[in-house]
């Protein structure tokens, strides 16, 4: 058998070839960590470990099991016993072994989120039919308060208090369905997704029988990415570990950019401490990027205010500055960016191979549109489509109806959206209206209770926005305004959908007709998401739009960094000022995940004005203001468009 470890830095054999104790690997962006784990699987097989009392956790099934196969095609051994998968899997396996001893069942069912809707919308039901004036979150909402406050043992009103504040009101009969939600479980044998890691820490802290097996079964643990372990699963490595500690964990700290899932970056320094006599080795030397982008990248990390120590270095000797780019606005941004990218792929660089990277999906609509315009194929990763989300649609809906009077679906939409008109009613109203003034029409349809005043409601909206026709940008406007109260009853998230309408209103301002502001934002609308399951074009050359939460994990030969205003990197929405450290902390590493992907050149770009002016300043991100100038070339978009 070839040596193993002979292709491994110095750092990376370290971390290899500690077999016994608590191990910690901080493992900077592109430094191998996937390459380490292998080889200390490998290590262990070489050292005459049984396979199958290993046990690895990743976040997804198909990382383990490509570690276990790459560890086995190293070693010419069948390693296909070692055991693998996530933190779920793991629990569902134990459970149906071994719950008994905590009184479930073995046959229990795993409610998938279908069912968790389902169920929870039985009890909102419920719940209402004993008074109807409590304004209730719709199910998907509940269910999202509820798996929050289990994954971060947190109160219900407490993620109410920080992340739904407009249902504070109705937080005490938030409780009152995630108890009923929690009965019903029990009573039907039933488990959801977020219940197999409870009941897998209450089996091992209160059956000695079974976490005794699990110990004797599992004499090696490695866990992958654990800055994304929540507390749950935090506490479910501790318990696995048991006295022989035989427990590696791996993961960087600097990017840890998952809290809205739950997930707790202070679980590696926990870890520490939780393990006084844990080894710690950093993986420094990066195999990704030149060195000008981890200067950034360096730069970056030196602003958190909890990081653990590491300077990222490179062998590679090429690479040039990371370029920041200033443009007037977010017009200009979207075709400095649309151009260079059209002239990279004239260079040679395949679309495929160049990613345009954001903070919110909204912050790409200008982007969106200019690449439409181009006919540059794209695919979006991330957040939702800018002319496929509900919200637009709904508002846009109004506004073809006074360029388009006689445009069914546009009429069908705003119809189903009211107070008394379901389908049929919708159909009426229609076949009634055709071919007349659409106002007048509704306003004489005749109609009593809900529906009389949805219809007067709809026909004064109509004529508004009628009255405003020759300013678009105005009726937009008019129309996003007159939108808010069925904005706040259809949508549970409505105040970060508003903020998506202003951003759309700020977008169309140089339109002199509705009918080019309208055909401009319906002008080819990409539909090419291999996120969202679509299907990719023929050639498979596409350019990546992607959140910086989505690009994770990735890698392209040309990064741009966009909205680098200060205001949307970081979000405002997020935190008042630079007094909240830990919401400043994970803006600074999703900067940091955004920068490091880039495998050969970085660019970041900021617009002076935005859509959204009260919410953001005239000045790049206070994370670039803070790192050494030396490190960018600076230009406008004007100079270089010129």
């Amino acid at each position: 058998m070839a040596e193993p470890l002979n292709d491994l830095n110095s750092a990376q054999r370290e971390a290899a070839e500690i077999l016994e104790g608590p191990v910690l690997v901080i493992a900077g962006a592109g430094t191998g960590k996937t390459h380490t784990l292998v080889h200390r699987l490998v290590r262990l097989a070489e050292s005459g470990v049984p396979p199958e009392s290993i046990l690895l956790l990743t976040f997804t099934r198909r990382a383990s099991e490509q570690m276990i196969a790459r560890a086995a095609e190293i070693t010419g051994a069948d390693d296909g016993r070692v055991g693998g998968g996530t933190f779920h899997s793991f629990a569902n396996l134990i459970l149906r072994r071994d719950g008994r001893d905590i009184e479930v069942p073995p046959d229990f069912t795993i409610l998938d989120q279908a069912d968790t809707f389902d169920v929870l919308s039985g009890i909102r039901t419920d719940l209402k039919a004993t008074d109807a004036s409590i304004e209730l979150p719709r199910r998907e909402t509940l269910a999202s308060i509820i798996s929050k406050a289990t994954n971060k043992q947190a109160l219900i009103e407490d993620v109410v208090s920080e992340e739904y504040p407009q249902f504070f009101g109705v937080a005490e009969y938030l409780d009152v369905v995630a108890s009923r939600y929690e009965k019903y479980k029990k009573d039907h044998n039933l488990v959801d997704f977020d219940n197999l890691l409870v009941l897998l820490i209450r089996l091992l802290e209160e059956s000695d029988e079974a976490r005794t097996r699990v110990h004797e079964r599992y004499r090696y643990l490695m866990v992958d990415e654990y800055q994304d372990t929540n507390v749950l699963q935090a506490r479910i490595t501790h318990l696995l570990a048991g006295e022989s500690q035989n427990v590696m964990v791996v993961g960087d700290d600097a990017q840890s950019i998952y809290a809205f899932r739950g997930a707790n970056h202070r679980n590696l320094f926990d870890f520490k401490a939780s393990f006084p006599d844990a080894r710690v080795v950093t993986l420094e030397e990066n195999y990704r990027s030149p060195q000008p982008v981890l200067d950034v990248a360096n730069a970056l990390m030196v602003q958190m205010s909890e990081a653990f120590q590491k300077r990222l270095f490179t062998k590679r000797t090429d690479g040039v500055r990371a370029l920041l780019v200033e443009a007037a606005d977010e017009r200009e941004q979207a075709a400095f960016v649309a151009g260079e990218v059209e002239r990279l792929r004239e260079d040679g660089i395949p679309l495929s191979e160049i990613a345009i990277l954001f903070r919110a999906s909204r912050h790409a609509f200008a982007l969106e549109l200019e690449l439409a315009h181009r006919g540059v194929l794209f695919v979006k990763y991330g957040g939702f489509r800018f002319m496929a989300s509900g919200h637009i649609k709904d508002v846009l809906a109004h506004v073809r109806l006074i360029e388009q009077p006689g445009d069914a679906l546009s009429l069908s939409r705003v119809l189903l959206m009211r107070d008394g008109i379901g389908k049929k009613g919708a159909r009426q109203i229609q076949d009634a209206v055709r071919g007349a003034p659409l106002v007048e029409s509704l306003r004489n349809y005749k109609a009593t209770g809900k529906v009389r005043a949805s219809l007067t409601e709809l026909a004064e909206f109509l004529a508004l926005l009628e009255a405003l026709r020759s300013a678009p940008a105005q009726c937009l406007e008019a129309a996003v305004e007159a939108f808010d109260p069925l904005l706040i009853e259809r949508y549970d998230d409505w105040p970060r959908r508003k903020r998506d309408l202003e951003t759309l209103v700020g977008l169309v301002d140089r339109y002199r007709s509705l009918s080019s502001m309208l055909s401009d934002l319906t002008l080819d609308p990409p539909t090419l998401s291999r996120g969202d399951g679509l299907a990719a074009s023929a050639s498979g050359d596409e350019l990546v739009l992607s959140t910086m939460h989505s690009a994770k994990g990735l890698e392209w030969k040309v990064v741009f960094v966009i909205q680098a205003r200060d205001g949307d990197i970081p979000m405002v929405t997020n935190f008042v000022d630079d007094e909240d450290e830990d919401a400043l902390d994970e803006e600074l590493r999703l900067f940091y995940v955004a920068v490091t992907r880039a495998k050969d050149s970085l660019y970041v770009v900021w617009p002076r004005e935005t859509a959204r002016m009260r919410y953001s300043w005239p000045m790049p991100s206070r994370f670039i203001e803070r790192t050494p100038e030396e490190y960018f070339e600076r230009y406008t978009a004007a100079d270089l468009l010129a």
